[in-house]
């Protein structure tokens, strides 16, 4: 029995490996050496082909430059701002205004996305999703409210859940009141975690709607429990907010 369970495990591992080949769209060639060459083929797919689409993957970029900004919190902002003087291009400004706005620099954030854009990206879903961005939180509502229905002109995919609550913020900051309500009660059932119900809670009590405010926080506070730990973590600054404004 010993035995025979660490050759179930490798099996798995194999299957594993193989089925990432196939949904990559890779050779399957790949699957010879994976399959009857069980430890080497696997190590030499995942060195070859997994590592290198993991390091030019955005989720590897962000979570190294997160790492580099432990460690030099200005490294990053500086490494961005040299690529922008020495390249110049649209995607070297973009990630520097990904850095200005992770830091408050709005307005450069601003001016970054703009300039960005005049090189053939007017219409880019990400470019215009970052400047609404930006806009919204550099205090600028009809500046973000107009850029994010160019958004959704551009590409309505693009207009996603994100988009979406940022542009009933973009209302609420002019006094569009009754239209950033609908907006809420629209993006409501679509967002992932607490935090569209959480503004949502947070506007109907500047508003003058505490009761059904009020009921909205609970909400918020309720659904973490017997929820995944996971789920509690990503959630934790929201069900806070919550739980200081209920009354």
């Amino acid at each position: 029995m010993s035995l025979y369970y660490p050759g179930i495990v490798v099996l798995l591992i194999q299957f594993a490996f193989a089925a990432h080949v196939i949904r990559s769209g890779r050779s399957y060639f790949w699957i010879l050496p994976i399959m009857f060459l069980p430890l080497i083929g696997c190590i030499a797919y995942l060195i070859f082909a997994m590592v290198p689409d993991m390091a030019r993957s955005d989720t590897a970029r962000r979570f190294a430059d997160d790492v580099v900004n432990t460690v030099d919190p200005g490294r990053g902002y500086r490494e961005k701002k040299k690529q922008v003087e020495l390249v110049g291009s649209g995607q070297a400004k973009k990630e520097l205004a990904q850095e200005c706005v992770k830091r408050g620099y709005f307005q450069d954030a601003i001016d970054l996305y703009q300039s960005a854009m005049q090189g053939g990206f007017e219409n880019d879903p990400s470019y215009l999703h970052g400047l609404a961005r930006a806009k919204l939180l550099a205090g600028d509502g009809a500046g973000a409210q107009a850029t994010y229905e160019k958004l959704k002109a551009a590409d309505p995919v693009a207009f996603n859940a994100d988009a979406e609550l940022d542009y009933a913020r973009a209302l609420a900051l002019q006094g569009k009141n009754d239209e950033a309500l609908l907006q809420y009660e629209r993006v409501l059932p679509k967002y992932p975690g607490e935090e569209a119900r959480c503004r949502y809670a947070l506007f109907l009590q500047k508003v003058g709607q505490k009761e059904r405010a009020q009921r909205v926080f609970r909400e918020v506070v309720e659904s973490v429990r017997g929820a995944p730990s996971y789920y509690r973590s990503r959630q934790r600054e929201w069900v806070k907010i919550a739980r200081q404004n209920l009354g």
